[in-house]
């Protein structure tokens, strides 16, 4: 099995969570994934490579003639990241109330 790059925790960005939940058994490309999560395109870039970095998502290029399609898709490392999301999310709305966000 292999050994997760623990520096991941340290960066862990705001819509990363987002991404890795929109991934969840489908392909998107760049376009639909910055249409449906609203943020700005060098973010998403930005966050996509890390997660590409650290191997939590693939990007499988497709060339047919002239052009290249590109899809972004969770690896199993991804996929091994979902049920502790869900987690965190359950914990989150359940506890809403007792978190205190600074700011």
């Amino acid at each position: 099995m292999k050994k997760y790059n623990k520096d991941i925790y340290y960066k862990w960005k705001k819509w990363i969570p987002t991404i890795i939940f929109k991934l969840k058994d489908t392909e998107l490309r760049l376009g639909e994934l910055h249409r449906s999560l609203g943020c700005s395109k060098k973010i998403l870039i930005q966050q996509l490579n890390l997660l590409i970095l650290h191997e939590i998502i693939e990007n499988k290029k497709i060339y047919k003639e002239n052009t290249i399609e590109s899809y972004y898709y969770l690896t199993e490392c991804g996929n091994d990241l979902l049920p502790i999301l869900v987690d965190m999310k359950a914990f989150g709305c359940r506890f809403e109330d007792n978190i205190k966000v600074k700011g």
